[in-house]
């Protein structure tokens, strides 16, 4: 299938879930993440979930990371909606958010860091292929930004559901992600 239409299947297909299923996925997907071994990571980029698309709602897993690992920083970041870039900042207790346009939450007082330090990325999408293609929103913000990250920068993503056969219009641009973590089950693409 093409990234249009695998967009809107599973844009529908996470709309429908509820309440309910969205708790026992989110549960599984935690323990996934829990699972992987974040020891060796400095800077974590995490994504903020946009509550009304129902993504997977990282700040259980940010705080975990607090608590756990207090030595990783996590990193967030502000939209540019003209260039379709992302800035990026440290985000600690400390750190205010503010919901832009789109209602993701964004750092209104944070300090700014260079992509170069990240050293592992967690993207949010809708779905992805056996081969770490991924359908997000489709205007190009991570695959801008994982084109500037540092080349050993690991790649994840978090999904409710596994990994399609194949999406076929994938292009020069799209920069696929070396893994995966779903509910019960973390795939090494």
């Amino acid at each position: 299938m093409n990234k249009t239409t695998l967009r809107t299947l599973y844009k529908q297909k996470r709309n429908d879930l509820d309440l309910e299923e969205v708790i026992s996925l989110d549960k599984l997907i935690f323990e996934e993440l829990i699972r992987y071994d974040w020891s060796s990571i400095q800077f974590l980029h995490c994504y903020l979930a946009i509550a009304k698309f129902k993504e997977y709602d990282t700040l259980k897993f940010i705080h975990w990371i607090w608590a756990k690992h207090p030595h990783i920083k996590i990193v967030i970041s502000r939209s540019d909606f003209e260039t379709h870039e992302l800035k990026h900042f440290i985000f600690d207790k400390e750190t205010e958010l503010a919901c832009n346009a789109w209602g993701i939450p964004e750092p209104a007082n944070a300090l700014e860091v260079d992509v170069e330090a990240i050293d592992a990325v967690l993207t949010p999408l809708l779905v992805l292929d056996k081969s770490g293609n991924r359908v997000g929103y489709g205007k190009g913000f991570y695959d801008r930004f994982f084109a500037s990250c540092k080349s050993t920068v690991m790649k994840a993503g978090i999904s409710y559901f596994q990994p399609v056969d194949k999406i076929d219009d994938i292009s020069e641009w799209d920069v696929p992600i070396d893994m995966v973590f779903t509910p019960g089950k973390t795939f090494y693409l």
